[in-house]
């Protein structure tokens, strides 16, 4: 059985059920908006990595999952104004799927450090440039929570076997 068709399958199968679901109960997608489109790729993507075990799969996955969730927050909000420093996550979304592919794809391992650094800096990009164009300053009171998953990230490694 080759992985790779059984990823499409299942990707046509939800792809599918959702169209169906959408004839029969036309209101279920009464608040479908354009960002849902971005959602919906990027658990495409999402899951044809975990299933495929893909890791670079993660990357285009994550960052479509997150600029879906930004547009639907900004599309619900009408808060457009926030792409001032929002844009300044993205990086942060490719290293979140730089780690997170690194974890179950061997090819991707190397990748994880600068997945790190990639979420580290947009996230510090997050603060500076919200700090300068209107993000509520209270939000940076949780920096601390970049020190704690530091923290983890240097426990888990001490942790592990050498080889």
């Amino acid at each position: 059985m080759k992985r790779e068709n059984l990823v499409w399958g299942i990707i046509l199968i939800l792809v599918g059920g959702a169209f169906l679901l959408n004839q029969f109960f036309p209101a279920l997608f009464g608040g479908f908006s354009w960002p849902w489109i971005l959602v919906g790729l990027g658990v495409i993507f999402t899951l044809a990595s975990l299933i495929g075990r893909v890791g670079g799969l993660m990357i285009p996955g994550i960052i479509l999952l997150g600029l879906g969730g930004i547009f639907l927050y900004q599309v619900r909000t009408d808060d457009w104004d926030s792409w001032a420093y929002i844009w300044a996550l993205i990086p942060a979304f490719a290293g979140l799927g730089m780690v997170l592919g690194g974890l179950y794809d061997a090819e991707m391992r190397p990748a994880r450090p600068a997945g790190l650094i990639m979420i580290v800096a947009g996230l510090v990009g997050y603060a500076v440039f919200g700090g300068a164009f209107g993000l509520d300053p209270s939000i940076l009171r949780f920096w601390p929570v970049l020190l704690i998953l530091f923290g983890l990230w240097v426990l888990i490694k001490a942790m592990r076997p050498a080889k």
